[in-house]
Parts: structure tokens; C-alpha cells; sequence
């Protein structure tokens, strides 16, 4: 608690320092860190229960939120009727959620359950975008709603209205009922017991599926409150990075109250409010400075919370590791010629099939193609950290970017080769990984998630984006060079993309039968058991953020290649959960997951609109986590070993039956 609030006085003091504002202003940033502390005490109560991250929590009050004020903007509907409205679709969204996806998953590695809810995440994030379309009015803030009462106080240089009154009012009143209801209550005692010990309180006799439905219930209406008054009062600016954002600084305020102690997150999120205002005030022009402030406290907290981290807490739990993953045949089964021959075989066929693509493509097409292969590389990328370590990333695209930057610098100011550029942008993009990770490497694998989304926020908004900074280039890639051949033919970056896609996937199926790969496979399951066969955790945890870093960097600068620019909108941090949750979808276990994931969910999104393109990883890795928990990869190895199985059965029942043996001689008897 006491470092806690050391954390919070110390985000407190940098406003201070650093981004001093005047008395309104300072104000302003207590009203907007008052509501921002409604999600975040939200946050942390569905962790506490869960132990996992809520990463739909900003998008449960988002699309509620949407729909209340489009009824009062739009439709004309009574301000207090709408916030009716906005309630109750709040709370059947949300308990619709817990029964229909989360509950599903309550037996499940917690890995999946926070895949589900980021795609959750993106299945709300198409919901809030479509319904303003109702109305026919995009995008919805256009909208306007106001308390029906008008008065007005100016506090220099801010002008304060009843919208800001109502909402310090309703922010103290969530904030006291939800103190009340979690320590005075019997539901809220239950709540903690269940948080603590769950099994426990389940063999005890307490209802923990309806305790968990008031929870995530209670959690999506916080989210609400927060989201509704802060459109009365600052609009309703919806992007599909808005919850992202929203999300993020809910995440720092957790992540300075130890993601348990809910007094110190809502007196956190309250602070980073003060805190946002102060950076906005300080730079204006520069919206996204705020971005990369709130990055860095995140990276701060999770450090304190690492140094802080006793022994006993509940960091290395092993309940990060995959339901499914790569299964070998057995050596009998390898020895199969149908298996020893048909193997390669097959894969030259899908290779020498995928190479003829050149030949009747267009232009067009071979750029989304070679762009599709390239986020199969990405992908390769999450399975290495996420899927055999158990480090949960949400910045892969940024890491990436690290190294799109860097292929940028080498390719279009340096003339590299392609071989030097993709080399030195993988390495760069391998410190990017270690650097972002490295807060990480004592703690739970869930906390990676939450410096890889802050690093691909700030990235993505502020850190790699050539408007902030002029050093990164915007100009053409000349005609590039791989070994002295020219690449002028889209065919032939098609072709070298490709080439890399092959030799990541050979490196990776070496790496998994190494002792490394089993060393990163074994960290989830059972970390405690690895260290005691003399396995450095920390370095095994460094060694994968590096390789995973390397693979995304590789992408980042073929990327480069193939739109013969620096294109600094492929890499926002939306599309850092895109490629996370179409790997699961193909299967985070294995390299086959991540190209059967490009190929199928992000190909099709490339044809649909843009409010429509996060829908099919959406809905995709709901329903293959709910009907094939190791994803298509996993449903591949399952016919797989159906029809191995087949085989080894017809071998026995056409192998002749050994030769009875002779009976001893007599004699020879003693």
C-alpha cells in the first residue's frame, strides 16, 4: 500500500514538474480522472476475480454509450431516458458476455480467456462503429448531449457547466457504492473470498458463477458511467483505437494499484487524469505526446510492482499454457513411408502451388498477397512469444514497425542490400522486444500484455510516426538489391517475402525440437519446475522476447518493401491485435497457426470495408476458441493423427502374424 501511494504522488509530482497547468485545467484533469477511475476500479475487480485482464472492458461501455447518445442526439430522446436506455443495455450486454463467452472458458488456461476477450474487444469495437449508421449519421461525434441544466463557473481558463458538476457527483457516488458493496456486503465478501481462492470458495458452497456474472455485471456498468459523462463533456471522438486508449489508462491506474487494491486505482486513475490534462495543456498540437506519458507509467508501475513483488504472490502461476499445441508423431508412426514420403511431399506441393501465384495475379493482388505473407511472418512472431513462452504481447505490429523504420532508414538513405536491411531491422526490433519486455521478466506473463499494449500505443501514436519526427523517412524505396539482383517486379518482392516466410518456419521447427524451444515451451506450464532443472527463467524469457522481436522486425521491413515506403498506419496498435487474435484463431501452439491465420481471417477482412475489417477475427476467434480451443492448427493435427492412426491400423491388420516358436527340446531341459 505505501508504495502504492508513493507511485501515486509520484505521477502527482511529474504533473507538477514537468507539465505544470493552471487551477481549471487541474480541475478539469480530477473531473476526467474521477470517471476514468470508474473503469479502472472495473478493471481491477474483474482481475480479481478472474486473474485475467479484461481488454473488452473500455468496449463494454463503449457501445452502450454509443447507443444512449445517439438516442438523445439523434432521435431527440430525454437525456435521462437515454441514460436509462445506455444502463440497461449495459447491464444485458454485459451479463450476456459472462454467460455466453466468459463462463464458457471458467475451466480454461487463463491465456484463453484473455484471447476471448480481446476478441470481444474487436467484435465491440465493429458494433460501436455500425450503430450510428442506424440513424444514418457517421461518425457519432457529431453528437452532442448536455445535462438538461444549464449553469456555468469559470474556473480560469476552463469554463465548467453542469455536465462536469453531475459528473464528479455520479463518479463520488459510483466510487462509495462499489467501496460499500465489495467490503459490507456479503456478495462483495464472497467476491474477495472467490478472487483469493476459488476453488476453495467453490467447495465451500458459494455460488462463484453468479458472483462472477454481479461482477463482470457491476464492471460493465462502471465502464458505462464513464464513457456516457465524459461524452456530455468532452464528445464522443469514436475510432477503433478509442477503447484502446480508454483501456490503456484504466491499465496504468491498475497497474499503480498493485492490480488488486482498488482505493489506490481509483486514487491512480484520478492522478493520470491531472496528469493528461497537464501534457494536452503543455503541447496542444501534439495529441499523442499523451500517449507516450502514459506508456511511461505504465513501464514505471510495472517496475515498481516487479520490485516490490514478494515470494509468494501469485505472478508464476502456471496457468498460462496453451489447451492445445504441435504434437509429434510417434516414432512408429514417422516411419510410416506414407508419412516419411508424403510429408515433404505435400509441402513442396503447397509451396510450389503458392510460387505460381505470380503468374496469374495482378499488380494489385500480389501487393495484398506479399502484404498477407508478410503478417503471416508477424505471426510467427506472437506464436514464438505468446504461444511457446507464455508472454502475452499486444505491440507485435509495433515491433515491427521497429524494424520498418529502421529497413526504411537502411533501404531508402543508406542503399543497403535487402539481406543487410532485414538483418539490421530484425536486431533493432530484437532491442525493441527485450527493452519492452524486460519489466516484465520476474513477473506473470499477463503483465507483458500490458507493456506491449501501452509500447504499441505510444509507438503507433507518437514514437514512429514521421510527422513527430523528421529523421524518419518518407520518401520512395529506390530500386532495391537482394545479393546484387534487382527487385524492379512486384513478382519478385512476392517472391522474396515468400522465401522469408520459408526459412522463418524451417528456423522455427529447428528452434522447437532445440533445447531452447523446449526450455520456452516449458516456461508457462510450470516455471517453478524449470528453474529447478537449472533453467534461467529470466534469460529464457529474454531470449524469447529477442527471437519473437527479431521475426516482427524481419516483417516490419519487408512491409517496407512491399509498399516501397515507410507506411506508418500498417502499424497502429489496432492492428497489433488483429494479428494477435488471427494467430489464435490459426493456433498461438504453432508456426502453422500464424500463416493459417493470415490467410484466412486477415485475407478476408482485405475485402471488406473498413468498419467491417476487425469483424472476422472477431467473431473468428470466439468461435474457434469456444469449438477448437487450439485452433486450426489444432484441428489440423487432430485429422492428422486421425488419419495416422488409420494408416498405422491398416499396416497391423496387413502384417502377417509372426511365426509361432519351436518347442524346447526335451532334452535340453535342465
Amino acid at each position: 500500500m505505501v508504495a502504492a501511494a508513493i507511485s501515486v504522488a509520484a505521477v502527482l509530482l511529474v504533473q507538477l514538474i514537468l507539465f505544470p497547468v493552471p487551477f481549471g485545467v487541474w480541475l478539469q484533469g480530477v473531473v476526467l480522472g474521477l470517471l476514468g477511475s470508474l473503469m479502472a476500479v472495473g478493471l481491477g475487480l474483474t482481475y480479481r476475480l478472474n486473474k485475467v485482464i479484461n481488454f473488452a472492458q473500455g468496449d463494454l461501455g463503449t457501445a452502450p454509450a454509443v447507443l444512449a447518445v445517439a438516442l438523445v442526439a439523434f432521435s431527440g430522446v430525454n437525456y435521462f431516458l437515454g441514460l436509462a436506455t445506455g444502463l440497461v443495455a449495459s447491464v444485458l450486454l454485459t451479463a450476456a458476455v459472462e454467460i455466453v463467452v466468459v463462463r464458457r472458458f471458467r475451466r480454461s488456461p487463463r491465456l484463453i480467456l484473455t484471447v476471448a476477450t480481446i476478441g470481444l474487444s474487436q467484435l465491440l469495437v465493429v458494433v460501436s462503429l455500425l450503430l450510428p449508421s442506424i440513424w444514418g449519421q457517421t461518425p457519432i461525434a457529431s453528437a452532442v448531449v448536455s445535462f438538461p441544466w444549464h449553469v456555468a463557473w469559470h474556473v480560469g481558463p476552463v469554463v465548467f457547466n453542469a455536465n462536469h458538476l453531475v459528473a464528479v457527483i455520479v463518479s463520488i457516488a459510483c466510487l462509495a457504492g462499489v467501496s460499500l458493496w465489495f467490503t459490507r456486503t456479503d456478495i462483495g465478501i464472497a467476491v474477495q473470498a472467490t478472487g483469493d481462492r476459488r476453488d476453495r470458495a467453490s467447495m465451500l458452497g458459494i455460488p462463484v458463477g453468479r458472483l462472477q456474472s454481479v461482477t463482470w455485471v457491476v464492471a460493465g456498468v462502471l465502464s458505462f458511467v464513464s464513457i456516457f459523462f465524459q461524452a456530455a463533456i468532452f464528445g464522443l471522438p469514436l475510432d477503433p483505437t478509442y477503447g484502446l486508449t480508454a483501456l490503456v489508462t484504466a491499465l496504468a491506474a491498475v497497474a499503480l494499484g498493485n492490480f488488486v487494491e482498488l482505493p489506490v486505482i481509483a486514487a491512480s486513475a484520478a492522478a493520470l487524469g491531472v496528469l493528461q490534462q497537464g501534457v494536452a495543456w503543455d503541447d496542444p498540437t501534439n495529441p499523442a505526446l499523451g500517449l507516450a506519458v502514459l506508456a511511461g507509467v505504465v513501464f514505471a508501475a510495472i517496475v515498481v510492482r516487479q520490485l516490490v513483488a514478494r515470494r509468494g504472490d501469485r505472478e508464476a502461476e502456471p496457468t498460462l499454457s496453451l489447451a492445445g499445441s504441435v504434437r509429434d508423431l510417434a516414432p512408429s508412426a514417422r516411419a510410416l513411408p506414407e508419412v516419411r514420403f508424403g510429408t515433404p511431399a505435400g509441402a513442396l506441393l503447397v509451396f510450389g502451388a503458392v510460387c505460381t501465384l505470380p503468374l496469374w495475379m495482378g499488380a494489385g493482388e500480389l501487393i495484398r498477397a506479399s502484404a498477407l505473407v508478410v503478417l503471416a511472418i508477424v505471426g510467427c512472431s506472437v506464436v514464438v512469444l505468446t504461444g511457446w513462452s507464455g508472454q502475452v504481447s499486444l505491440g507485435q505490429m509495433s515491433f515491427a514497425a521497429v524494424g520498418a523504420v529502421v529497413g526504411a532508414v537502411a533501404l531508402i538513405d543508406w542503399h543497403w542490400d535487402v539481406s543487410l536491411a532485414l538483418l539490421l531491422a530484425g536486431a533493432a526490433a530484437a532491442v525493441a522486444a527485450v527493452v519492452v519486455g524486460i519489466p516484465t521478466l520476474r513477473l506473470d506473463g499477463m503483465f507483458a500484455a500490458v507493456t506491449t499494449l501501452a509500447f504499441a500505443l505510444a509507438a503507433s501514436g507518437y514514437f514512429l510516426v514521421p510527422a513527430e519526427f523528421s529523421w524518419i523517412p518518407q520518401g520512395q524505396v529506390g530500386v532495391p538489391y537482394l545479393f546484387g539482383i534487382s527487385l524492379t517486379t512486384q513478382s519478385s518482392v512476392f517472391e522474396v517475402c515468400l522465401g522469408a516466410l520459408v526459412l522463418i518456419l524451417v528456423a522455427l521447427w529447428g528452434l522447437r525440437h532445440s533445447r531452447t524451444g523446449r526450455v520456452l515451451r516449458a516456461l508457462p506450464a510450470n516455471p517453478r519446475a524449470a528453474s529447478g532443472y537449472g533453467v534461467s527463467v529470466v534469460r529464457a524469457k529474454l531470449g524469447a522476447f529477442a527471437i519473437s522481436g527479431f521475426i516482427a522486425g524481419v516483417g516490419g521491413c519487408l512491409f517496407v518493401l512491399v509498399n516501397q515506403q515507410y507506411a506508418d498506419t500498417a502499424f497502429l496498435a489496432s492492428a497489433s491485435l488483429v494479428v494477435f487474435t488471427s494467430t489464435a484463431v490459426g493456433g498461438l501452439g504453432s508456426a502453422l497457426g500464424a500463416v493459417l491465420g493470415a490467410a484466412i481471417v486477415e485475407g478476408s477482412a482485405v475485402y471488406l470495408p473498413p468498419s467491417w475489417q476487425l469483424f472476422p477475427s472477431a467473431i473468428g476467434v470466439l468461435v474457434v476458441l469456444i469449438m477448437f480451443p487450439g485452433g486450426l492448427a489444432g484441428l489440423w493435427y487432430d485429422l492428422r493423427d486421425w488419419g495416422v492412426a488409420r494408416l498405422v491400423q491398416r499396416h497391423a491388420d496387413t502384417t502377417p502374424p509372426h511365426a509361432a516358436p519351436r518347442p524346447l527340446d526335451p532334452a535340453l531341459v535342465p
